[in-house]
């Protein structure tokens, strides 16, 4: 599909870079999909209900992974520490680019289905606020303007498309090849 067509945030489409910031990426965003697959359950559209059930399994073992570095990292000696907390303002207004609202977002309120994202950032703050300060660690200061979106518009930064070309190398070799 054309790039346009991606929906995805401009936080997953940064390059891998030290330890420091794809952990905290990690963290950020999979606490962000456990409390969006938390909302799930209560979705009136049943089916995604059953989806988040299995899911949300698998994201447990995610976060577990993501606090437990954190802590062990954010608690290390005072170069750890001050990587972590470099890593995480860098990393938080993408971040907050994880709760972009969309197309078609107040019918899925207004039906049960999903109660939006302003609902999924508010629990998500308050979460990773909480876990953030129990690391020893500071909450970035942020406002609206400091989140960067556009990735559920289509707008993506420039490391979207090389990572897609690299994702689509084999199958470019012979796209009419059966797999």
């Amino acid at each position: 599909r054309p790039l346009k067509e991606f929906k995805s945030c401009h936080l997953v489409e940064l390059p891998n870079a030290e330890y420091d910031f794809s952990l905290i990426r990690h963290f950020l965003f999979d606490e962000a999909e456990l409390l969006r697959y938390t909302l799930f359950l209560e979705s009136s559209f049943e089916p995604l209900t059953h989806l988040a059930r299995k899911i949300k399994g698998e994201l447990k073992y995610h976060t577990m992974h993501a606090e437990t570095f954190l802590f062990q990292l954010a608690n290390g000696n005072e170069v750890s520490k001050a990587r972590m907390q470099s890593a995480l303002n860098e990393c938080f207004p993408y971040a907050l680019g994880l709760f972009e609202s969309f197309e078609g977002e107040k019918e899925l309120i207004q039906e049960g289905i999903y109660p939006g994202e302003q609902v999924l950032k508010d629990k998500w703050l308050a979460a990773i606020a909480d876990m953030i300060a129990e690391a020893g660690l500071k909450m970035p200061e942020f406002h609206a303007a400091s989140s960067v979106e556009g990735g559920r518009n289509g707008y993506h930064s420039d490391f979207l498309l090389p990572l897609l070309t690299e994702m689509r190398e084999v199958i470019a070799i012979d796209p009419n090849a059966e797999w």
